[in-house]
């Protein structure tokens, strides 16, 4: 990912209150807000894999009978 969508996401999640920062000279740390926020992100992250998972078969399906 290029830096400056970096940059602009961590903005967006900073400004939603769903991490934290730190400065530390000139670099700058980010931390999730809550541990709430990390279990948002593990759900997601499974529901994701699981369409995911589902479109890799179908795709699969599509091209091993690609006529039907």
């Amino acid at each position: 990912m290029e830096s400056a969508s970096l940059s602009q996401q961590l903005a967006v999640l900073r400004r939603a209150n769903l991490v934290h920062t730190r400065r530390e000279g000139v670099s700058v740390h980010y931390r999730l807000a809550s541990d709430e926020v990390a279990e948002l992100l593990r759900v997601a992250r499974s529901i994701l894999t699981g369409v995911l998972q589902g479109q890799a078969s179908l795709l699969a399906d599509l091209t091993a009978h690609p006529h039907r």
